[in-house]
């Protein structure tokens, strides 16, 4: 797929649309404009640079409303294999995060990074704050990382509470003159991780009928 990229936010911002007009992503520089952002997302990440040329449409069929049936392990694993990292971390209830590691690359910089990870064993179609960990002490122990990103993943919907209290976190962070970003990765953006580097296959479209 062939896209153009056209640019009407003087050079902050670069929408790819497909041949057939389809926004396929928006795509944040961040070079030279990360300190004043404080939400970030998954294109705009270059270890996960794939995902750029995956529209939300080629992931549809995985998702029900919006919600991707894969385990928490699955993501954990897929996300150890594309950013190369060599220790897994065993999931247990006191922990700090679900995954740590300074390989992500944005804005061409290593960035040490934060995880939270939720798979199907949560069923709900969205997480909120209280689904992680008891209330919510795992999204406040995530922020407690020494990290400078910070990433919230579940298979499904993540809720605006969820997102509110994590601009809150970084609000905080940079009051101590830290530099602080967070990412959510949703259903949708999982599937499209996942599907990118190889790790999920969506079913194949039917044919079109012959004129």
């Amino acid at each position: 797929m062939q896209f153009t990229q056209i640019n009407k936010n003087k050079g902050d911002v670069n929408t790819a649309i497909s041949e057939q007009g389809n926004v396929v992503q928006n795509v944040t520089k961040i070079t030279g404009g990360i300190a004043d952002k404080e939400r970030l997302f998954i294109d705009d990440i270059e270890s996960f640079s794939k995902v750029r040329d995956l529209a939300p449409a080629t992931v549809a069929p995985l998702l029900k409303n919006g919600y991707l049936d894969v385990d928490e392990d699955l993501v954990q694993k897929a996300l150890e294999e594309i950013l190369t990292v060599a220790l897994h971390k065993k999931d247990w209830a006191g922990e700090v995060n679900d995954l740590y590691t300074a390989n992500v690359i944005v804005g061409g910089v290593r960035r040490p990074t934060a995880f939270l990870l939720k798979g199907k064993g949560l069923k709900k179609k969205v997480m909120e704050i209280g689904d992680c960990g008891k209330n919510g002490d795992q999204v406040i122990r995530l922020f407690q990382s020494p990290a400078d990103l910070f990433v919230i993943q579940f298979v499904g919907n993540i809720s605006e509470a969820v997102i509110q209290h994590a601009h809150g976190e970084i609000a905080r962070l940079k009051t101590q003159g830290k530099e602080a970003h967070f990412l959510t990765i949703d259903g949708q953006d999982t599937a499209r991780l996942l599907t990118a580097y190889g790790k999920l296959t969506p079913p194949a479209l039917p044919a079109l009928p012959s004129p």
